[in-house]
C-alpha cells in the first residue's frame, strides 16, 4: 500500500513538472512574440521626390526594399515637395519639362542655386516648416534621411530651431558634380557614391569621418536580374552574330533619338531597341519614321522591366543620368554616353571614362567611329568594359547604406 502511494505521489510530481514546463514554454514564446511584434520600432523618415523624375524615386525604392528586411525598423518615405503645399508640388513638377525643352534654362537655374545656396535654403525652410514640424510631431522619427538636395540645409535648420535630438543623413544622388545644396557640415552622415563626391563634401566643411563612400543603390529588380552574372563569357560575346543596341531616353523621353537610330542602322548586323519613355508623341514619331525597318528596330514606350532589356542587349546608348548609368553597370551593359544634363551630370563623363566603364560619343570623331572603337579587334574593348563593370558594381550597396543608418540609430 505504501509503495503504491509513493508511486502515485511520484507520478503526480512528474505530471506537475511537465505541466509547469509546458506553461513556462508557452509564457516564454508569448513573451518573444509580444516583444517582436509590439516593441517600439526605430523610425526612419525619408524625404525624397517622386515628381522630379526617375533618379530619386529609384534610390528611395532601393532603400525601402532593404528596410523591409529589418524587423526592428519602421520607415516612411514622403514627397518632400508636398511639404511646400500645392505650390511646392508645382515647382517640383517643372523639372521634367524644363530639362526636356530647355537645357539652357536648367543650366542657369543650377548655377544660380549653386552660387546662392543660402537664399534657396532660407526660402525652402520657410515654405516647408509648418508641414515638416507637423510630420515630425505625428511620425516621431528617430532618423531623418534626405535623398534630394533642395531640402538638406533647410531641414537641418528646422531640426536645430526646435532643438530636436534627431540625427540627419544625406544620400547623394549625383556622382561627381555635387551642388552645394546637397551638403551641410551639420549632417550626421553623408553617403557619397564616389571619391570625388566625398572630396566635394570635405571642401564644403564636412568632416571626413561623417562620410561613407558607397555606390548608388539600385532597385531590387535590377539586382535580381544581374546577380547571376558572375563572369564575362568572352567566347559568347566574340561569336555572337548580331550586335544589339539599347537606346534609352530616360524616364521622361528626350533627345534626337531618330538620328541616332539612323546611324545605328548603318552598322552591319545591328538590331536596335528604343525606349521612348513616357513621351508617347516621340514613340509615335519613331514608329512612323522606322516603319520599314521593324525587322531591326523595336520601339518601346515606358518600360517597367527595363532590367530584362539591359540583360539581353550588348551596348546601351544613354544620357549621362547617374541612376541609368549605375543600373547599366550593375547589369554589365557597356554604355556610350550621348550627352549630359548641364550642371549636375557633366562630371559623369569623367566618372565613366576614368573607370573605363563606357565611352563618350565625341561628335568630332563621329558616332560610327565610337562604335568601331568598341567593336574592333574582335570586340576586345566591349569585353574589357564588361569586366570593369563586373568589378566595380556593388550588389549590396543598399544593405550597406541601411547598415550605416542603423549605426546612427544605435548611437541615439
Amino acid at each position: 500500500m505504501k509503495e503504491t502511494f509513493c508511486f502515485a505521489k511520484s507520478k503526480t510530481k512528474i505530471l506537475r513538472s511537465k505541466i509547469y514546463n509546458h506553461y513556462s514554454l508557452l509564457i516564454i514564446n508569448y513573451s518573444l512574440f509580444v516583444r517582436s511584434d509590439y516593441m517600439e520600432k526605430k523610425k526612419i523618415l525619408i524625404l525624397t521626390s517622386y515628381v522630379t523624375g526617375h533618379g530619386h524615386k529609384s534610390i528611395t525604392n532601393a532603400l525601402e526594399e532593404e528596410l523591409k528586411k529589418r524587423p526592428d525598423i519602421d520607415y516612411k518615405a514622403v514627397e518632400a515637395f508636398e511639404l511646400g503645399g500645392k505650390a511646392g508640388v508645382k515647382i517640383g513638377k517643372l523639372y521634367a519639362p524644363i530639362i526636356r525643352n530647355s537645357e539652357d534654362m536648367w543650366k542657369f537655374i543650377f548655377k544660380l542655386s549653386a552660387k546662392q545656396p543660402g537664399s534657396v535654403r532660407a526660402a525652402v525652410r520657410e515654405i516647408i516648416k509648418n508641414k515638416f514640424y507637423k510630420l515630425v510631431d505625428e511620425y516621431k522619427p528617430d532618423l531623418i534621411v534626405s535623398v534630394h538636395p533642395a531640402f538638406t540645409s533647410a531641414i537641418v535648420d528646422l531640426i536645430n530651431r526646435r532643438r530636436l535630438k534627431i540625427p540627419f543623413a544625406i544620400v547623394l544622388a549625383d556622382l561627381i558634380s555635387i551642388s552645394p545644396l546637397w551638403l551641410d557640415h551639420r549632417a550626421n552622415l553623408i553617403i557619397a557614391p564616389t571619391k570625388e563626391a566625398s572630396i566635394a563634401a570635405q571642401k564644403r566643411g564636412v568632416n571626413e569621418d561623417k562620410i561613407k563612400i558607397l555606390n548608388l543603390p539600385v532597385r531590387k529588380e535590377i539586382i535580381e536580374a544581374a546577380k547571376n552574372v558572375t563572369e564575362v563569357d568572352e567566347c559568347k560575346i566574340r561569336n555572337k552574330e548580331n550586335i544589339d543596341f539599347l537606346l534609352m531616353s530616360g524616364g521622361e523621353g528626350s533627345g534626337d533619338m531618330g538620328s541616332v537610330v539612323e546611324k545605328l542602322l548603318r552598322i552591319d548586323n545591328s538590331r536596335i531597341s528604343v525606349i521612348a519613355g513616357r513621351n508617347s508623341k516621340l514613340k509615335e514619331v519613331l514608329e512612323l519614321k522606322f516603319k520599314d525597318h521593324m525587322d531591326r528596330v523595336t520601339i518601346y514606350g515606358f518600360v517597367k522591366d527595363v532590367e530584362n532589356l539591359m540583360m539581353t542587349h550588348d551596348v546601351g546608348i544613354v544620357r549621362g543620368s547617374p541612376n541609368v548609368l549605375m543600373e547599366c553597370i550593375t547589369c554589365t551593359l557597356p554604355v556610350i554616353i550621348t550627352g549630359t544634363l548641364p550642371g549636375q551630370e557633366e562630371g559623369n563623363i569623367d566618372f565613366i571614362l576614368g573607370n573605363r566603364l563606357g565611352l563618350l560619343w565625341h561628335k568630332k570623331h563621329g558616332f560610327i567611329n565610337t562604335i568601331d572603337r568598341l567593336l574592333r579587334n574582335n570586340r576586345e574593348r566591349l569585353i574589357e568594359i564588361k569586366k570593369n563593370q563586373l568589378a566595380f558594381r556593388d550588389l549590396e550597396a543598399a544593405k550597406k547604406i541601411v547598415d550605416e543608418f542603423e549605426k546612427l540609430l544605435k548611437k541615439r
